[in-house]
């Protein structure tokens, strides 16, 4: 076996999702409760557990009652970077009206810890690794791509997905929050 071989696969795998990453920075593909079910329910989000950066097992069902944003992310995908930000002061200005965001980093520990002590991140993130991936696509990533966001409401049913940037007005105008 090649000794290079594994380390060139996972630099075009990397290198197939960066590409991914900047296609999605101009996608914007947001669906609403109607286009996500032809049912006046909309689909209910899958059950996961995952590692959060101190090592706990954090389960979705835990923030059950609370307008979830979910955020499929990496510290190396330029889009997502852009978007934390506004995460941070949305978590800050909503967190008490039950907004809670939920980073789900396609990523190691040590990368997302280093990133979200730097920016000062204000909420959960969990370390899904490649993993995340395919819990991506579960939660409708038909593209594959970063950055990915879902919006679960109060009852545990997602009512809007993002491909791309996701911005305040999308959050607000999903869980019908007041912007002041």
């Amino acid at each position: 076996m090649n000794k290079y071989k594994s380390p060139l696969t996972w630099s075009l795998s990397l290198g197939v999702l960066l590409l991914l990453a900047v296609a999605a920075y101009n996608i914007d593909h947001q669906v609403s409760a109607e286009a996500l079910n032809d049912k006046a329910t909309p689909p209910t989000r899958p059950d996961f557990s995952l590692q959060d950066l101190e090592g706990e097992v954090r389960h979705i069902n835990e923030w059950d009652g609370q307008y979830i944003v979910l955020n499929f992310w990496a510290t190396w995908c330029p889009p997502c970077r852009k978007e934390i930000p506004e995460f941070i002061a949305l978590q800050k200005k909503y967190g008490s009206a039950g907004l809670q965001f939920i980073g789900v980093a396609i990523d190691d520990t040590e990368a997302v810890s280093q990133f979200a002590m730097e920016m000062g991140i204000n909420y959960p993130n969990l370390i899904a690794e490649s993993e995340g991936i395919a819990l991506a696509n579960q939660y409708g990533n038909t593209y594959g791509a970063l950055p990915f966001s879902v919006i679960i409401n109060r009852k545990g049913q997602i009512i809007g997905r993002q491909v791309g940037l996701l911005s305040t007005q999308k959050i607000l105008q999903l869980t019908q929050l007041q912007d002041d």
